[in-house]
């Protein structure tokens, strides 16, 4: 793909407010007021309101706080999108990533997949769901049965199947919620209950609660905090683009994606990869050689000294998060990248002839 197709499909994702999978089937309703992001807007009679990221499991939130109580959606809720775009944007997905070779009309049996519930028919506690799939390009339907002591589905809704499960958003919870076909749905509890914790008292002793880490992760883990080597550094300074160059063009784009709550090493890497941006060895980004660079911009190796000096009985200033002020690398200052490279592993610059 050329660099001007790939720029076409992300200007036409971005047009279109096509930022995950599930975009590209029902368009989102609502811009989140404090990051302009296009998100999924859901709100109940009670007054409670949630941005969704993604409309489909895990059923991200959106991590931006406080939906003023006045804001109005664009629309009351998320609508489909016309088969011929939806098309145009699954091609523009593969283009830049966001799709695994995806083809419009096919679905793999363990993913999950955008439906429109189109009629409920409910006798006692029995309901007969008839969906169509948003990925079809005839309109393939199905159906299935639940059970659940009141209503849960209304024909528009949108819900998300993976071979007899299904999952959506109970609209009086505002929670996600997950079931198999034929059985019980069970209803969640409300958000204020499950997130309250009863304070330890005064002076209790408080435990960490023990991390369920799977086999052989604790081992990848390790791995990839394993400090830089001489031979990833070529990543970051090469004969054809230096420190300087390379973090002139990345840097601006980093930050961009933080904005957008992109800020893990693996979603980071996938982005960079997705728009085409290599490192200095023109090689894919890797979740280590990512944060390295998250690193290199963001934390201070701790041979930086503030401007202004600081006591012991001056504690240094806290920002958001509990994190201090960090003096910004500058792209030309190769002695401080050198050092903070240093301290991330054994590195050296080689001087440039």
């Amino acid at each position: 793909m050329s660099d001007m197709g790939r720029r076409d499909a992300k200007n036409l994702l971005k047009r279109e407010s096509a930022r995950s999978i599930a975009a590209c089937y029902v368009n989102p309703n609502a811009r989140c007021p404090e990051c302009n992001a296009s998100v999924y807007f859901y709100a109940n009679e009670h007054g409670s309101r949630v941005f969704f990221d993604h409309l489909g499991p895990p059923w991200p939130k959106h991590p931006c706080t406080g939906i003023p109580r006045d804001y109005v959606p664009k629309n009351r809720s998320p609508q489909r999108r016309a088969r011929g775009v939806v098309q145009e944007l699954i091609s523009a997905a593969n283009v830049v990533g966001l799709f695994d070779n995806k083809v419009f009309g096919r679905r793999a049996p363990d993913e999950w997949t955008v439906l429109i519930v189109l009629s409920v028919d409910r006798i006692g506690d029995e309901n007969a769901v008839a969906a169509e799939y948003l990925d079809s390009r005839d309109g393939e339907t199905t159906a299935f049965g639940c059970r659940s002591e009141l209503p849960i589905f209304e024909a528009g809704d949108f819900i998300n199947m993976r071979g007899d499960e299904i999952s959506f958003v109970h609209k009086e919870a505002l929670r996600p919620v997950f079931f198999r076909i034929g059985g019980t749905v069970t209803m969640p509890a409300s958000p204020p209950e499950e997130a309250r914790a009863v304070p330890p008292p005064p002076g209790a002793l408080q435990l960490r609660q023990p991390r369920l880490i799977r086999a052989g992760a604790k081992r990848l883990i390790e791995e990839s905090r394993r400090p830089m080597t001489e031979a990833e550094m070529i990543h970051f300074n090469s004969d054809k683009v230096d420190l300087g160059k390379l973090f002139r063009k990345l840097e601006p784009i980093i930050r961009a994606y933080a904005r957008e709550h992109t800020r893990k090493p693996r979603d980071v890497a996938r982005r960079l990869n997705a728009e085409g941006h290599r490192t200095a060895n023109d090689a894919p980004w890797t979740p280590r050689l990512v944060r390295f660079l998250l690193a290199l911009m963001f934390n201070d190796s701790g041979s930086a000294k503030s401007n202004r000096p600081h006591t012991k009985s001056q504690p240094l200033p806290k920002q958001q998060g509990s994190q201090r002020k960090l003096r910004p690398v500058a792209m030309d200052d190769k002695s401080e990248i050198a050092k903070r490279l240093s301290a991330l592993g054994k590195v050296t610059v080689r001087p440039r002839t």
